[in-house]
């Protein structure tokens, strides 16, 4: 009897034990840069003068930033394998890959696509923190983390918005490098986050 009861005392002790706590009160903000981000990726200069039709995508984005853009603190339990209960527990990094491809799928001009890089990056940035709980928004905290993170964007950003036609040649290059200090950056902040984390 005393056995069976360390075991199933034990066995609870084991299930029931909490991951970091998320950081409280910041999901709402987190769920309206979302959906922030939902609108701005479907090009709103281009609104006006479209049929009423064409307003289904930017309702559409809008209903998936309020049901999948809050930030998921709960623990990766595997509830089902099911396509929908995988898309449940994995519905941030599904919202954020239906942003880029509605924001590739009728290219912005410049300044908006800067800003909804701006915005993607700052909307994963918070996701991740809200879910790791104080060790995530203490990564947020460290300059040279963030420096890496939106300097590797921006020059992606700026390598892809190159006018290609009058580099000629020196156009390849130009990508490879940014694409290679992207790299760097990347590299350094998880080389920081490896060894403060």
């Amino acid at each position: 009897m005393t056995t069976t009861t360390t075991t199933a005392s034990t066995s609870t002790s084991t299930t029931e034990t909490p991951g970091p706590a998320p950081a409280p009160g910041l999901d709402r903000p987190v769920q309206l840069l979302g959906c922030a981000l939902a609108l701005l990726v479907t090009d709103p200069t281009a609104w006006a003068g479209r049929p009423a039709v064409d307003y289904v995508v930017p309702l559409f984005a809008l209903a998936a930033a309020l049901f999948a853009a809050a930030p998921l603190t709960a623990r990766p339990v595997a509830d089902g394998y099911r396509w929908y209960a995988r898309l449940a527990r994995h519905r941030n990094t599904a919202f954020a890959v239906l942003c880029i491809v509605l924001a590739a799928t009728d290219p912005p001009p410049a300044w908006l696509a800067a800003v909804d890089a701006a915005l993607l990056l700052t909307y994963l940035l918070a996701v991740d923190a809200v879910a790791a709980g104080p060790p995530g928004l203490r990564l947020l905290r460290r300059p040279l983390t963030l420096l890496a993170a939106y300097g590797g964007t921006a020059a992606v950003l700026a390598a892809a918005l190159l006018p290609t036609t009058s580099l000629g040649p020196s156009s390849r290059l130009i990508a490879a490098l940014a694409l290679t200090g992207a790299g760097a950056a990347v590299a350094v902040a998880l080389g920081i986050r490896g060894r403060r984390g």
